[in-house]
């Protein structure tokens, strides 16, 4: 079934956000659908601005549609009142490039990005007409199959999937391709791929025997898109995104991803080069991300980003590092950031006392992160973020008032240099993860978070001194999925029944609908957050992240005992279990030594140019376009200008903005053929070469038709 333009365009007109809903983006990927042999539909369950900033999404798109008899389509959750309007006119849900069904692809791929999103997998499954469980569905269906970083705990859903992926997905879904290719009947396929290593098949892995993840050894070779498809509307992470590395032997107790990630694996710096040189010039985006675990660790990231930004000079770029540790802040690292000033800084110390920094393997002091934060203000920057969580193994009252106190540290060192910081102190509750050191440990009840929460109410009062918290049933319910099993599958569906719907938002989650679901399935959800025996069978322990299990433990041991484990990349192996010191191992990138111009300082915008010149033009907004706000407008004729190539001017300040203006805001859903607008150029161009270049840069539904 295609649903056609009028369809979509009647449920546009009913929904708040229609540009979640529109095809056409720059890069995105067209493929004849009669041509492809496998159709793959790769679901996000949340909504499309959170999914389109998931890397793993974009790298798995551009694998898949780089086959020539493969194809693979995107969709992502409606937001509640998409769900609804498609309810009232029937329409099922469909792959946004083909306009197809769900239920006519052969494959639809699953992104488990974390726990509260499984009503959202239900939403999508029953807005497709596919049944919930993978026993009800038959071989006219397609194929369900998981991934992400909740595959190393799928359990409670498991019995939704025909297969799960564990580990890194570029090499297995290319098997999986093959496999289906080859094979008509869906038992044959399901023993075919129960025998790929990083394959999980919960209707044939009866759990007596260990499933192994996927590891890509060298992902310097593995693909990565080098043309990002390119959103309407402003996403989570609106950036373009590179992965410096992969995996982290720092140990923090508590990070899963550390853990189910490692070996640490370095991408070279001439292809993390030429990945932000083509991303920036395929997009035409101006912020640019280096994608780590732990960014400070990759050796040459200031070499690095000096090289992208000399390579960008004549257009202004801002780089910006999401995931720093205190003591990897170099003086190289902060010269290089200086550029970023528009923004915040984050540091993530997770724990306020040097005992507790211990207890998690964090590692740092306090006076480390207090020089560092000297450093950070003493550059200029204004704000700060420090990211803390409560309910760690053996915190105590004086570790939560040390929260405070060490914030109210903070705030005074900023305030020597100017009086206008802020400080903002960002609270989550900690949840056991599955294949951590810490996945033995309990988690605090809502009545406990509540009251440590309401301390650091108190204590933080202080004027430039902002407390945000993630709410505690949320958390709550966050834990109870994190080490669940599947008993809780039927909690799920009750709660999806009764009008559970995008549980991670806020304004979403119905904490008593979820209890009356435990209720009525006769769970007791606070089971699943007592402490568990070393020696307690896990629900996921069959699902191997090739950590040595007697490694958790030891570590497990050593944090109740204050002890620092040492990273393994700058000391002696501490033997986790998931190097074999051939294939599987540590790759580190080395500096290029003996440069004598570095660091260098990063480009600013453009300064003024001689012969600027201002023109009017004038642009069509039709069909798919129309449903852009103004603001989303204003966006996709920015980036089409950068990526023409076309020198525009910038106002100065540390966050310049291209100087394009638009004669009036159309309404959303309005289309117009004759718009008008102003450019600000440095230099003076062809008005004929300007329509040309942009035209060829521009989504349909927008096309320059005069400028002067």
């Amino acid at each position: 079934m295609i649903i056609t333009r009028e369809q979509i365009d009647s449920l546009l007109s009913k929904v708040r956000r229609p540009s979640r809903y529109i095809d056409g983006e720059v890069n995105s990927v067209h493929k004849d659908w009669d041509g492809a042999k496998v159709k793959w539909c790769l679901a996000f369950p949340d909504v499309y601005e959170v999914g389109m900033s998931h890397i793993g999404l974009g790298i798995i798109y551009d694998i898949l549609n780089a086959c020539d008899d493969t194809l693979a389509d995107r969709v992502f959750t409606p937001w509640t009142d998409m769900e609804s309007a498609m309810r009232a006119e029937n329409v099922p849900l469909w792959g946004l490039e083909s306009k197809r069904s769900l239920s006519e692809f052969d494959i639809i791929g699953i992104t488990l990005p974390y726990e509260l999103t499984y009503t959202n997998i239900l939403t999508m499954l029953n807005l497709a007409g596919i049944p919930f469980y993978a026993k009800d569905r038959d071989a006219s269906h397609p194929l369900i199959i998981g991934g992400g970083v909740g595959a190393f705990n799928p359990e409670p859903v498991a019995d939704l999937f025909d297969a799960i992926i564990l580990g890194d997905g570029e090499e297995v879904v290319l098997e999986i391709s093959k496999i289906v290719k080859d094979l008509a009947n869906k038992p044959n396929i399901l023993c075919a791929l129960s025998k790929i290593r990083g394959i999980y098949v919960p209707s044939i892995h009866d759990g007596s025997a260990k499933v192994y993840k996927a590891i890509v050894s060298d992902i310097d070779a593995a693909e990565y898109p080098k043309a990002p498809v390119v959103p309407f509307m402003k996403v989570i992470h609106d950036r373009v995104g590179i992965e410096i590395q992969r995996g982290c032997a720092r140990g923090c107790r508590f990070c899963q991803a550390g853990y189910i990630y490692r070996p640490v694996r370095q991408r070279s710096i001439s292809r993390l080069e030429e990945l932000s040189n083509c991303q920036l010039q395929s997009t035409g985006n101006e912020d640019l991300s280096f994608l780590s675990l732990s960014a400070g660790d990759y050796e040459p990231l200031p070499e690095l980003m000096k090289n992208v930004a000399a390579a960008h000079e004549e257009s202004w770029i801002n780089m910006n590092l999401p995931s720093l540790r205190v003591e990897s802040l170099t003086p190289d690292i902060l010269s290089v950031m200086q550029r970023t000033l528009k923004g915040g800084f984050t540091l993530a110390p997770e724990a306020a006392t040097d005992r507790l920094r211990r207890v998690i393997n964090k590692g740092n002091t306090e006076e480390e992160l207090l020089f560092t934060i000297d450093k950070i203000f003493g550059i200029g920057w204004r704000q700060l973020k420090l990211y803390f969580m409560i309910g760690l193994p053996t915190e105590t009252v004086d570790d939560v008032k040390a929260i405070a106190e060490l914030s109210h540290k903070a705030y005074d060192i900023g305030r020597r240099y100017r009086r206008d910081i802020t400080i903002t102190v960002s609270v989550s509750t900690f949840i056991p993860k599955p294949h951590t050191p810490f996945q033995w440990a309990g988690q605090i009840s809502i009545a406990e978070t509540k009251q440590k929460q309401d301390i650091l109410k108190g204590l933080l009062r202080r004027r430039g001194i902002e407390l945000k918290w993630h709410h505690a049933d949320i958390s709550f319910l966050e834990g109870v999925f994190s080490r669940g099993d599947r008993s809780l599958l039927k909690v799920i569906v009750n709660a999806w029944n009764a009008g559970a719907r995008l549980d991670a938002w806020d304004e979403e989650f119905k904490y008593d609908v979820w209890m009356t679901a435990f209720k009525d399935a006769g769970i007791d959800p606070s089971e699943y957050l007592k402490p568990k025996s070393l020696e307690e069978k896990l629900p996921w322990g069959h699902l191997f992240a090739d950590i040595d299990p007697e490694f958790l433990k030891k570590e497990y041991e050593l944090a109740l005992q204050g002890e620092i484990t040492h990273d393994c990349v700058n000391g002696k192996c501490s033997k986790c279990g998931v190097c074999d010191f051939e294939d599987v191992k540590n790759v580190i990138c080395p500096c290029e030594q003996g440069r004598s111009d570095f660091p260098r300082e990063i480009a600013s915008p453009p300064s003024e140019v001689r012969n600027d010149v201002l023109l009017n033009f004038t642009f069509t907004k039709e069909d798919n376009a129309k449903w852009l706000s103004h603001l989303e407008l204003m966006q996709v004729l920015r980036r089409a200008f950068r990526r023409a190539g076309i020198p525009t001017k910038y106002s100065q300040g540390f966050h310049p903005h291209m100087k394009l203006s638009l004669e009036r805001a159309l309404k959303v859903g309005e289309a117009s053929q004759s718009e008008k607008g102003k450019i600000e150029l440095s230099g003076n161009l062809s008005p004929q070469i300007l329509i040309e270049g942009l035209n060829k840069h521009l989504p349909d539904g927008i096309k320059i038709i005069s400028m002067a």
